[in-house]
């Protein structure tokens, strides 16, 4: 599995909280902002605002995501790159630690 989010893109995610159970981590992209390949854990993304991104698996697949300000997705924990397609894109990222 790839690196941790947090150890790819140490200016663009920050830990917000933290317990024996969650991490919360703030995710910030720029317009056009690309992040390698990243891993992320089993858990919530919510997004804090309206972005679009292409999202492109181990396997080479890419697939565009659109985001709506307040919408969460559960992911199961996978690895990724990414390009933001949008203006300034803001998500927290809740995962578990288990």
């Amino acid at each position: 599995m790839a690196k941790h989010i947090l150890q790819v893109a140490p200016k663009s995610a920050k830990v917000v909280f933290e317990n024996d159970l969650i991490r919360v981590i703030e995710i910030t992209l720029k317009k056009g902002q690309k992040v390698g390949m990243h891993s992320h854990s089993k858990g919530l993304s919510y997004g804090l605002n309206k972005s679009k991104y292409r999202s492109t698996g181990t396997d080479g697949k890419s697939k565009v995501v659109k985001v709506k300000k307040g919408s969460a997705m559960w992911g199961e924990g996978d690895s990724h790159a990414v390009e933001n397609l949008g203006g300034k894109s803001k998500m927290l990222s809740i995962e578990l630690k288990s």
